[in-house]
């Protein structure tokens, strides 16, 4: 009995491995992006200052920081802001 090999099939399984990849990488990385805003968003509220080094002139113009993100937490939350920039 002969078997044959659909050339097709393999080139299929390397399009859904990146496929995979691409999306579930998206995913976790994404999810890591939002665990480190949420364990600042638990410094800050469990702390009476935030401490940051945020220079509004050189911050990322086509997204907000991990620090801005922060930063703009710790004056909504209404804490003592300390950035080390201006001293």
């Amino acid at each position: 009995m002969k078997s044959f090999i659909n050339p097709n099939a393999k080139i299929q399984n390397v399009v859904l491995a990146v496929i995979y990849i691409l999306v579930f990488g998206a995913i976790f990385f994404g999810a890591m992006h939002w665990y480190y805003v949420e364990r600042n968003c638990e410094m800050i509220d469990n702390s009476q200052y935030c401490i940051v080094y945020y220079d509004e002139q050189n911050a990322p113009t086509t997204r907000k920081s991990g620090t801005k993100i922060a930063l703009d937490y710790a004056i909504k939350k209404c804490k003592n802001i300390i950035n080390v920039l201006l001293f």
